[in-house]
């Protein structure tokens, strides 16, 4: 007598030029009010080129219904992927995440993820669906680092489904992207183009540009930066928080929370546009009231069109940074000073090397760079000394 419960399922085949085993059995789910109940699956087990035989495909087929008819499987949840997304993942685990990856993920459900897996149920997501996904977008001509961000959204995702319950294994982890293929070398400014945008640049513009150049840091770090973080006698400054679309939060990583020195003219830019009664929590670069500025208004009003007109259409925030890095790379600086100094993650051995102290290494670093911007004839494109606080609507 058969043992309850055990079931040898069926199979039969499908199509006509690529004819293909399907298998059907019956699993145990947890429906939407929570209840057990049973329902008819089918799946395409492979092709009848793979197996030749019924024999090959029902040996295929007993290995799938094992766990079933060992009493191992566990009832998976009939949601859908949609569902769970509204109104289990985005009210409990996206808050937990920084306001700029909330509005990252909010983007790829609603343009790339939803629309693909919505209607599809949790139980019934596969690998292959999955990586045919991820392969369609790379052939649609997306970069490789935002198909990337796919693969990763969907693998938290459905983690989050399969530590609650209601799928069995996350298949987002069995995918695959193929190698990152590195495109042409990212140009950087040269301390002479720099020197060009910032003259014909007004303020503030002016000085959040030379700013990101002189010391590498993010464009989120500079416009959270506060008077209380800047000490303009000991020349030293202090990473404590980002803001991204008026919203403050911690710095990107453990790292990325920092004290760097400054050069004397950065110094001096910074001493130009504080007023004399200055409150350590105002924001260096704020509007009148008190608000952070918009990044995006900065770039695509100001410094995007003086860059255009010199020439130079691809400048950006963050190539700002980038041609800091690279400099500080030009004049010899240890890859563990410049790690410290631009926040990046580092290997445990590089950490332990460099957490300690401002060394003067450091110093000495952000000076050449400075001297690298400014050079000697940088009195002739320097704006007037400047009466306001830096303060703008």
């Amino acid at each position: 007598m058969a043992r309850r419960g055990f079931q040898q399922g069926s199979l039969f085949q499908r199509g006509t030029r690529r004819k293909l085993w399907v298998a059907r059995w019956w699993e145990d789910v947890i429906q939407v009010d929570g209840t057990l109940g049973r329902l008819r699956r089918s799946e395409v087990i492979g092709t009848v080129a793979e197996f030749p035989t019924r024999r090959l495909a029902m040996q295929v087929l007993s290995q799938r219904l094992g766990s079933i008819n060992n009493g191992k499987a566990r009832p998976q949840s009939v949601r859908t992927f949609g569902d769970f997304v509204k109104n289990d993942w985005t009210p409990v685990v996206l808050p937990m995440l920084k306001y700029a990856t909330q509005k990252h993920y909010r983007y790829m459900l609603d343009v790339h993820l939803n629309p693909a897996f919505g209607q599809r149920q949790l139980r019934e997501l596969t690998r292959e669906e999955l990586q045919s996904f991820l392969s369609r977008k790379l052939s649609n001509g997306l970069s490789w680092e935002t198909v990337h961000h796919f693969k990763c959204g969907m693998s938290k995702i459905l983690g989050a489904a399969e530590e609650w319950g209601y799928i069995a294994e996350n298949v987002a982890q069995k995918t695959k992207l193929p190698r990152r293929q590195h495109g042409a070398e990212r140009v950087v400014l040269t301390p002479i183009q720099i020197r060009g945008i910032a003259a014909a640049l007004n303020e503030p513009a002016r000085s959040v540009t030379l700013l990101l150049v002189l010391t590498g840091l993010r464009v989120g770090e500079l416009l959270a930066l506060r008077w209380g973080s800047i000490d303009l006698k000991a020349r030293l400054l202090r990473v404590v928080e980002t803001v991204y679309d008026g919203h403050f939060d911690k710095p990107k990583t453990k790292r990325s929370a920092r004290t760097i020195p400054i050069g004397t003219e950065t110094a001096e830019i910074l001493a130009g546009i504080c007023s004399t009664a200055v409150d350590p929590k105002a924001l260096v670069f704020a509007t009148r009231e008190g608000l952070p500025l918009d990044r995006w208004n900065l770039l695509r009003k100001h410094l995007k069109p003086v860059a255009k007109k010199l020439g130079l259409p691809g400048v950006t925030w963050h190539l700002l940074r980038h041609s800091h890095a690279t400099m500080l790379d030009g004049v010899g600086t240890p890859i563990g000073t410049m790690q410290s100094l631009l926040g990046h993650a580092t290997p445990e051995i590089t950490r332990e090397i460099y957490l300690h102290a401002i060394p003067e290494e450091q110093r000495r670093a952000v000076e050449s760079v400075e001297r690298l911007v400014f050079g000697p004839k940088w009195t002739q494109v320097q704006a007037p000394t400047q009466t306001t606080s830096g303060r703008v609507n």
